[in-house]
């Protein structure tokens, strides 16, 4: 558990009811005051709290309709009794001071408010020549959060240390709470800043959840070791799996976290994470070991590597290191439909220096297979190394000239290997206006290797690249004081043919087509395939502006490109492309009201008049409470699915949520999920079950999660993940 956070707790118990008293006690709190210690209220009627300076000089000043000061008597002051100082408030009907012997007494109920805590005592005598004292019966309530609670006695041992009896928090009502965080009694050392709970336990609905006999925590912004909260789920193929972490605070700058982890079929694991943090370093690593899984009859790990630092001005390194013990880890331990899609685990690591004008990375990257249907022939290159070097400089007010450079050394244990060069200067001319821009761009892209293993050892390509750009901007004004935009544009590359039969395909892969790739100089990522073009892009744009704020209300794109001559270049095995025109591209974003939110889009085949990728969705949160989404995604001969999630209020405080991903092509749900959630003013509880694919022979997996959430404390139990 998270023990640090009952420092504001504990410290305002002491602080709030000595600050007014103690002499020279200072802090910084801020706020308004209020008596009532009523809790689970609206939020406009809790205390509100902000930044106050406290002058500890600060003079008092004393309010009571009867107020005795004799020679070598106490001074009283009786009935309607208040002191005040600064933003300090404290009420009364009796008080009684002896400056000789500096004991003050306050026999009947008294209220102590300022801007971080209200409290409540039924009496309290203090000695201010000793700095110690003695507070009866306390409630109090905490500034800006509904957090309340109750100590039997509170006492003042000197200025640096205090104890409390009996003491007890919540964020419910306190006269009724669902839930409570109890200490038999709490020793507060602000001296060392460390604070000492003994028999302590947590309970909900009457129900101990946990306890512990001792325990410590910071009463400042240091960290603390110590247990957080426990994790804990149910699946079909796993059983129970629970894990406690164990933060482990070594030093200012760094820490780690042990997280032992028994599953109930495969048996214990232990998760390591240490973190550090210097002025020109951090690093953080992460191993997760399974000595001995029951199913598999073999050790499991995953382990990685985080870590930056600053050279010089302008200048870092980097790592991140990624390694795991075998390719179904992420199915079996991992957990959820995502890992399925984990192919490869990348590493690299850099060196960077950037000026005002270029940029330089020297580094280098490999991966780990995780798909064994991956030949050992089509894995991916290990880069090592790799530089690239780029310039951008201005040339008078609408010019520029840049550069992208890369130099890498492609390795693998079968197949081509060696380096490729990779040179583009190019000079960007621009005009601009209200009503339009205009932008033509020219440059040399030149790509050359030296490699083995090849029947070719130094081919190179070199291709002139060069591209029109422009648009006009129409605008015209709507009711509301809305302004609709008509934005057509036109985009013409052209790019030589060049026989790149002889080139290698080191990293390179044909670009998803969509609405950004009507304006892209190539089809192409990678160096190793530069597309041959004549082609012009048609494209039209509007949107529907709020006046006064600039915000798109709807906005709609349509595009095509039009073909002049057949793309000759392809990758290998990929045959030549002959249409005259591409797919047609519609996007579509309509913000419908502030709950409702829809979009859409499209890319329509006219060779064969038929959909090639569709996508519509709309999401819709109501005032009543309730969220839903609904989305359809298509991709020919790819992908044919529909996901739909809910949360519904069946009460205030009760709702339903669902998820279902339903594929059309499979006649078959990917992922059903069905949960309920209770949800107070204090504390939320939510139960789901999952049935997902857990890999791709789709095996199914049921998995069950629970969640106890008490506010302002912490979770316990397992959330799968947020449905919106």
């Amino acid at each position: 558990m998270e023990l640090g956070l009952l420092k504001s707790y504990l410290m305002a118990v002491v602080l709030g009811l000595g600050l007014v008293l103690m002499p020279g006690a200072h802090a910084q709190f801020s706020g308004g005051s209020e008596r009532s210690l009523a809790q689970c209220v609206p939020a406009d009627a809790l205390m509100a709290r902000g930044q106050v300076s406290r002058d500890p000089n600060e003079p008092l000043s004393i309010q009571a309709e009867h107020l005795s000061s004799l020679p070598n008597e106490p001074i009283k002051a009786d009935t309607a009794v208040v002191i005040n100082r600064g933003d300090q408030r404290l009420e009364t009907e009796s008080v009684v001071y002896d400056p000789a012997t500096g004991l003050i007494e306050l026999p009947v109920l008294l209220y102590y408010t300022d801007a971080f805590i209200a409290i409540e005592a039924q009496s309290a005598h203090l000695n201010m020549n000793q700095s110690t004292g003695v507070f009866a019966a306390v409630d109090y309530r905490i500034a800006g959060a509904q957090g309340s609670g109750h100590a039997k006695e509170v006492r003042l041992i000197s200025e640096r240390l205090a104890e409390l009896d009996g003491f007890d928090f919540t964020t419910c009502d306190p006269n009724d709470p669902d839930w409570q965080l109890m200490a038999r009694d709490v020793e507060l050392d602000l001296e060392k800043s460390i604070g000492v709970a003994r028999g302590a336990r947590l309970e909900f609905k009457g129900i101990p959840l946990f306890y512990l006999p001792w325990f410590s925590f910071p009463l400042n912004d240091e960290r603390k070791s110590g247990f957080l909260y426990p994790r804990f789920g149910v699946s079909s193929s796993d059983g129970l799996d629970l894990s406690i972490p164990y933060y482990w605070n070594l030093a200012p700058n760094y820490d780690a976290t042990l997280t032992p982890r028994w599953i109930q079929d495969r048996g214990a694991m232990l998760g390591v994470e240490f973190r550090f943090l210097t002025e020109r370093q951090r690093g953080q690593a992460n191993v997760d070991f399974l000595p001995d899984d029951d199913q598999v009859k073999d050790s499991r790990y995953y382990a990685q590597a985080d870590y930056s630092r600053r050279l010089a001005d302008r200048w870092s390194a980097s790592a991140r290191l990624r390694r795991v013990s075998d390719a179904q880890y992420f199915l079996d331990l991992g957990g959820g439909l995502d890992a399925t899609a984990i192919q490869y685990m990348r590493s690299s690591a850099s060196v960077r220096g950037r000026g005002e004008r270029w940029s330089l990375s020297v580094g280098g990257d490999f991966f780990q297979v995780l798909d064994d249907r991956i030949a050992p022939q089509n894995e991916p290159y290990r880069r090592l190394p790799r530089v690239l070097f780029s310039l951008d400089q201005p040339i008078g007010q609408s010019a520029r000239f840049s550069m992208d450079n890369e130099w890498v050394y492609f390795d693998r244990d079968e197949g081509i290997t060696g380096a490729r060069m990779d040179i583009y200067p190019n000079l960007v001319l621009t005009q601009r206006s209200a009503s339009g821009f205009l932008r033509a761009q020219a440059g040399v892209r030149s790509t050359s290797y030296k490699l083995d293993n090849a029947p070719v050892e130094s081919p190179s390509r070199t291709t002139p690249i060069m591209s029109l750009d422009g648009g006009l901007f129409f605008d015209r004004p709507l009711a509301k004081g809305r302004i609709q935009t008509l934005e057509p544009r036109l985009y013409y590359l052209y790019v030589p043919r060049k026989d790149q039969t002889d080139l290698p395909v080191f990293d390179t892969a044909g670009l998803t087509f969509g609405f950004a790739q009507l304006f892209h100089n190539n089809r192409f990522s990678g160096a190793d395939r530069q597309g041959d073009a004549n082609q012009v892009t048609v494209a039209v744009s509007s949107r529907v502006l709020e006046g006064d704020t600039g915000q798109s209300v709807i906005d709609f794109n349509l595009g095509q490109i039009i073909y002049f001559q057949d793309r000759m270049v392809q990758l290998p095995g990929r045959s030549i492309q002959q249409s005259h025109q591409s797919e047609w591209v519609a996007e579509a974003n309509w913000s419908v009201a502030r709950s409702t939110a829809l979009r859409a889009g499209l890319q329509w085949d006219p060779s064969d008049d038929a959909l090639a990728v569709g996508y519509a969705s709309i999401q819709h949160r109501s005032d009543a409470g309730w969220q839903g989404a609904l989305m359809y995604r298509y991709r020919r001969d790819v992908l044919d699915q529909i996901d739909a999630r809910i949360r519904y209020p069946l009460t205030e405080r009760l709702n339903l949520i669902g998820r279902s991903v339903y594929s059309f092509s499979d006649n078959d749900a990917l992922e059903l999920l069905a949960g309920i959630e209770y949800e107070s003013c204090c504390w939320a509880v939510r139960l789901t079950a999952r049935e997902y694919i857990r890999d791709r022979e789709v095996t199914k997996q049921t998995a069950v999660f629970l969640e106890l959430h008490l506010k302002g404390l912490g979770s316990l139990g397992r959330q799968p993940y947020p449905l919106f």
